[in-house]
């Protein structure tokens, strides 16, 4: 089939590339000429393992094309694939307006028969609203509604797209056959359901990822108090066959960016406009807001004033394998040790200039060995592989061996140090 992905940032760019990949002829659509212009050098718009690779190679094959020209990229596309992510505000509330927006200013390209296939973050409902307005302003036109969410994992995006555990997909009634062939290169394990179905998964699975992340940390921080060992508690939760060993329940980090937060938001509006009492749902965002002052209290339990102190930090983007830094957890609490008066030194294998804004916050280093040097207490903010290389000895510069190691990523490599404080949710190893 010949495909047409609008919208070309993070989720675009994938389907884009997984599709071309699959067998589809894929022609790539977004207004904004640099990226365009990027991608067709094989330079996508955010770090994504082996995605600038696999651009490359279907740019050779013929089989992938970016343009900017709406006219031209649906002259004759059987599928228009809607793939913007959704913009989302520091409150986590996100905007499917800008969706609608830019859905708008192409729609007058689209032919009959054409297949339109969202897979933006939008609220229940947004694809039947989009489907009228098109219908109410072509009622000459007859093209077919469906939608399908995103499962994108940051630096593990290309597997989760080329090798689903399923495909969603939701259809008004009548209407599988017609997209079945958009998927089935990609998988045939499809799980067909109704539009209003497949936007309320896409809110569900979030939603319970995110309870699931806030209850593992909520148990953990109480194990800290009764000398329990939440990894152990763990063990326990996900051996038992009810619960599973895949479930969320690895204590650590609260959750960060918009990802998780955004679909929370939408089910509390949905609550909210339908006068629906969802008080678990209002609680997850609460719990998690309390979960991110845990390496703030460590950092003052363990230093006390903060003043003069030098803090180092490793991991400073959103998620490894990836370079953003937007909504980064990692830089929020660079800015609030800043804020406390500390020195702040970073390394990120993915960060080679700060910027202007954060360069008068962090001290941006070249490599994690100087990052550590007479540090008074380090923190693993975000867990690059690379830092699965530090051990005892690789501290011994530090000027106070404290680690804060939220996750427990490098607690192996520690063996049984002496002279180390090590601080992980969930026990107090020091």
């Amino acid at each position: 089939m010949k495909v047409c992905v609008f919208g070309l940032w993070h989720l675009g760019s994938v389907i884009s590339a997984g599709l071309a990949e699959s067998g589809h002829t894929v022609i790539g659509l977004d207004f904004d000429q640099e990226k365009i212009g990027n991608l067709r050098n094989a330079r996508a718009p955010i770090a994504e393992p082996g995605l600038n690779e696999l651009i490359l190679e279907n740019l050779q094959k013929k089989k992938l094309a970016f343009m900017c020209d709406p006219q031209s990229a649906l002259a004759d596309a059987d599928v228009l694939w809607v793939a913007f992510d959704t913009p989302v505000d520091e409150q986590d509330n996100a905007d499917p307006g800008y969706i609608e927006k830019n859905f708008e200013a192409v729609s007058e390209f689209l032919t009959d028969q054409t297949k339109i296939l969202i897979s933006s973050q939008v609220p229940v409902g947004f694809t039947r609203h989009l489907a009228r307005k098109f219908q109410d302003k072509y009622p000459g036109k007859k093209v077919f509604f469906a939608y399908s969410p995103e499962n994108l994992r940051l630096g593990k995006s290309l597997k989760t797209f080329l090798e689903p555990d399923r495909i969603v997909i939701g259809t008004a009634p009548g209407e599988q056959e017609l997209f079945r062939p958009v998927f089935l290169p990609v998988s045939d394990r499809l799980e067909w359901m109704s539009v209003e179905s497949a936007e309320m998964t896409k809110h569900a699975i979030n939603s319970f990822l995110a309870t699931s992340i806030c209850f593992a940390n909520e148990i953990a921080t109480l194990c800290e108090y009764v000398g329990a060992n939440a990894k152990e508690v763990e063990r326990g939760l996900k051996t038992e066959e009810r619960i599973g060993p895949k479930a969320y329940l690895t204590p650590g980090n609260a959750f960060s960016g918009g990802t998780l937060a955004r679909d929370i938001r939408f089910l509390q509006k949905l609550g909210d406009n339908n006068h629906l009492p969802v008080p678990l749902i209002n609680a997850v965002l609460k719990s998690n807001d309390l979960h991110k002052t845990w390496i703030k209290r460590k950092c003052k339990e363990a230093l006390g004033d903060l003043k003069g102190k030098h803090i180092s930090v490793l991991g400073l983007t959103y998620k490894p394998g990836t370079d953003t830094l937007r909504r980064s957890f990692s830089v929020e609490i660079c800015t609030w040790l800043h804020k406390e008066g500390a020195a702040v030194t970073a390394f990120d294998p993915a960060i080679h200039e700060l910027p202007p804004e954060l360069q008068k916050i962090i001290l941006l280093s070249p490599d994690s060995t100087l990052t550590i040097k007479n540090a008074d207490c380090l923190i693993i903010a975000t867990e690059w592989p690379e830092f699965q290389k530090i051990k005892k000895d690789t501290l011994i510069h530090m000027q106070t061996k404290i680690l804060i190691d939220p996750n427990g990523f490098v607690e192996k490599n520690l063996g049984t140090a002496q002279n180390i404080r090590y601080l992980t949710v969930g026990r107090d190893l020091s």
